[in-house]
């Protein structure tokens, strides 16, 4: 591996962590294994610019290949990664970095996203009609949802993106 693709791989880890860190600012709110293995993915590809196969990221990053291999093949089945077989195969982005977003990303790995079921106009609850914790539990989820359907690749890949991300903007 030459110096500058190990550097960045090692950047990469470095966003992931931070990634995370805004994702996740509380500790109830998770992604998947499987979501993390698709932005870890889609980060490698944006960063190297070059075709990669399942093995060579799992490798690389220490993550299962028999699940990543899974991953890869949800993401290409939606548009945002092409696939090719052979020697010179592997996975490269469908799309532009700007407009791969994160949310969609989650939501194609793990579903349509909710907070709590006050949030999930399909779920139903008991006590719906009189619970003082619906709208506030709506607003936290559209706040989330709105950060992440909002974030694009290139913005996490982007040194620049992480040193503007702040609490203050999640709160906004």
């Amino acid at each position: 591996m030459s110096p500058n693709a190990l550097a960045s791989c090692f950047y990469l880890l470095s966003c992931r962590v931070i990634l995370i860190k805004y994702l996740v600012n509380f500790s109830m709110l998770r992604l998947s294994k499987k979501a993390d293995y698709a932005i870890v993915a889609l980060s490698h590809l944006q960063v190297t610019q070059a075709p990669a196969s399942a093995r060579t990221i799992a490798v690389t990053y220490h993550l299962s290949t028999q699940m990543l291999a899974n991953v890869l093949k949800l993401l290409a089945s939606s548009g945002i990664l092409h696939s090719k077989r052979g020697v010179t195969g592997g996975y490269t982005l469908g799309k532009d970095p700007s407009e791969i977003y994160i949310g969609t990303v989650i939501d194609i790995i793990e579903g349509p996203f909710h907070i709590s079921d006050c949030a999930n106009v399909a779920a139903t609850c008991d006590a719906e009609a009189h619970c003082p914790a619906k709208l506030p539990m709506i607003m936290i989820h559209q706040k989330i949802k709105d950060f992440v359907d909002n974030l694009s690749l290139k913005d996490i890949v982007n040194e620049q993106a992480f040193s503007r991300l702040s609490v203050e903007t999640i709160n906004k």
